[in-house]
């Protein structure tokens, strides 16, 4: 689809798609987008040919309306968080519930406007101040440094005799017998209260976001576990794949910033266009990513980097996706006497990244998403108890 952003100096009506959760929010969408000035050039019902409709026409800008029970929300998020070629703007409140006139128009149409100009990602944020009776706006971009208005809250250290125990290979877990020893010597430098002490990485591409979907859905809120997930995604949607894994499951979920103290019962998102450490007392550090990286965040990575940093205190899990992202990292996990898993080949999407990752020799356990999550806590359940 050609690049058809517009300079600030372009006159010309922002051209808009329209996808809505029905026919009536469209036609209001349209009429008030089109009263403030704006060009609606595709408007339509989700569906599985959305994209290509978007594919046949000019648009610059795409307006997303889901507010409405569709029974699909899910999966078109997922659709829509892998569709970089335009700005996207999620309404949270249909004009059909209220509230949506002349003026709220303007200001849409003002917005969907400025995120054409920009053309760069924008802080996903409330549009403008609104009166309560007035839909809010939010939009999927984030900026290229994600700096989130967060409270956080210092959660108990667990012990280190939570340590997990590196499993023979597909050995099953009730069946192991803890190592003799740690095999990574560990830090002196003490932590500061709240820092994780028991981390894994996940990581995942095609199929991902379902996947780490139920599985951190089947977490239990008690589980002594920091995790850091690695997705393949485009930089923009980052801050949108973190609000809707957070409506799931009992751990906080937000986009990794430099200088953020890593904690149990959250889940991290490693930026796309970075790359990341991870300092000696705990604290995400981010810098450029390579040049000629391949993959976007790259799972290899993180894995490395909380290899290096957790030891036998680590693990990672692979989830669906294609390439061999993380085949590396299971290796490094392993030999620094963390615990690697994949998600089985029947429940994945694409199985290649958890096939590769099998073909180390490093995996010890291999499920479906939720059995996974039951299999991790019953990991720690000696901790828990």
């Amino acid at each position: 689809m050609p690049d058809t952003m517009h300079s600030s100096a372009h006159t010309s009506p922002t051209r808009v798609a329209i996808l809505a959760s029905s026919d009536k929010t469209q036609q209001l969408l349209s009429e008030l987008l089109e009263g403030a000035g704006l060009e609606i050039v595709a408007r339509d019902l989700p569906s599985d040919n959305f994209l290509s409709l978007l594919e046949s026409v000019s648009a610059d800008v795409l307006l997303v309306d889901l507010s409405e029970e569709t029974g699909r929300e899910t999966d078109i998020i997922d659709t829509l968080l892998d569709y970089d070629k335009l700005p996207i703007l999620f309404n949270d409140s249909s004009p059909a519930s209220g509230g949506a006139n002349a003026l709220w128009a303007k200001k849409l149409a003002r917005k969907l406007a400025e995120l054409v100009c920009e053309h760069a990602p924008v802080t996903a944020a409330t549009i403008l101040p609104e009166p309560v009776s007035e839909p809010t706006l939010e939009t999927a971009a984030v900026a290229d440094s994600v700096s989130p208005n967060i409270t956080t809250t210092t959660l108990p250290a667990i012990s280190e005799t939570a340590a997990a125990p590196n499993l023979a290979r597909d050995q099953p877990l009730d069946a192991a017998s803890k190592p003799p020893a740690v095999k990574t010597p560990r830090s002196k430098l003490e932590k500061p209260e709240g820092a994780a002490v028991n981390f894994w990485v996940l990581g995942a591409s095609l199929g991902g976001p379902q996947a780490v979907r139920q599985f951190l859905a089947a977490v239990k809120p008690d589980l002594p576990v920091a995790f850091i997930l690695a997705q393949h995604i485009g930089a923009n949607h980052i801050s949108l794949l973190a609000e809707q894994l957070d409506r799931v499951t009992p751990f906080k979920v937000l986009a990794g910033r430099s200088g953020y103290l890593l904690r149990h019962h959250e889940v991290v998102l490693a930026p796309a266009d970075k790359s990341i450490s991870i300092t000696e007392d705990g604290y995400l550090s981010l810098g450029p990513a390579p040049e000629k990286a391949i993959y976007s965040p790259s799972v290899d990575d993180a894995m490395i980097a909380v290899a290096k940093r957790y030891g036998n205190m680590a693990g990672t899990i692979v989830f669906s996706g294609m390439g061999d992202d993380g085949a590396r990292g299971c290796e490094a996990i392993a030999e620094h006497g963390g615990i690697v898993w994949a998600q089985d080949v029947d429940s994945c999407v694409i199985s290649s990244m958890p096939d590769q990752a099998r073909k180390t020799n490093t995996v010890t356990y291999s499920a479906n998403p939720r059995m996974l999550a039951d299999q991790l806590y019953r990991y720690y359940s000696d901790a828990i108890t």
